[in-house]
């Protein structure tokens, strides 16, 4: 029963993310930020970058303006599914229903707008931060000193990739690992953090043999880090 009920909470929260990925992914483009070597990365995914001819400013992507069918179905169905299955591994546990709820809602917004925006967005690795770190202190299964070690151990690896690669990596998905580090500790965030770098690797040498990326251009690593914290939390 409870994953049912997860299911529908999952559904019905999929059309409030959905909105939000797109309105986050689309604020660069609204204040001018983005620049048309960056929407040049974008051209090969089929983004539909085009040139406004009354303006001569690019226009905005297909997949960040509302009629984006595909994007909507795609935030329902993988939101759908992820909180049935927090209703399963979570069944009996209200407090980490609601907790683990809130961590993937965070996690599948900053996937959707480093993907379609390469964004994580601040509005939601800086509260995720203070929460997870505030939860991590009060709970009553959770070991502060694990909490600290995971955060800090987790946010510095991906702190010293993003200096070590002078911008290959943002400072977004640093602030996102940050998140995942205090959220799931040091023991779990290790596991985590393996997984994020065995998909992140396998995916990055595949985009640069087929030259789909080369060195240069950026790989969005939030979905990778998402999918190792998810793996940790849900299996």
């Amino acid at each position: 029963m409870t994953i049912v009920l997860m299911a529908i909470a999952g559904f019905a929260a999929s059309f409030l993310l959905d909105p939000a990925i797109a309105r986050l992914a689309r604020e660069p483009y609204e204040r001018g930020e983005i620049e048309e070597d960056d929407l040049r990365l974008k051209k090969d995914g089929g983004a539909a970058l085009e040139l406004s001819s009354e303006t001569g400013a690019l226009s905005m992507p297909r997949a960040l303006t509302t009629g984006a069918i595909w994007r909507r179905l795609t935030v329902i169905v993988v939101t759908t599914a992820l909180f049935a299955v927090i209703g399963w591994r979570y069944d009996g546990d209200p407090a980490g229903l609601l907790v683990v709820s809130a961590y993937v809602a965070a996690l599948i917004v900053c996937t959707g707008t480093d993907v379609l925006a390469y964004r994580v967005p601040n509005v939601i690795t800086y509260p995720a931060i203070l929460g997870a770190l505030a939860i991590g202190m009060v709970a009553d299964d959770a070991n502060p000193a694990d909490v600290w070690a995971g955060g800090l151990i987790t946010g510095g690896v991906f702190l010293a990739m993003a200096i070590a690669t002078r911008g290959g990596m943002g400072m977004g998905d640093v602030k996102l690992a940050f998140f995942t580090g205090f959220a799931l500790g040091l023991t779990l965030g290790i596991q985590a953090l393996l997984i994020t770098a065995i998909s992140g690797g396998i995916i990055a040498t595949f985009l640069m043999v087929t030259r789909i990326r080369d060195r240069r251009d950026p790989i969005p690593y939030a979905p990778f880090i998402a999918l190792g914290a998810l793996y940790v939390l849900l299996v």
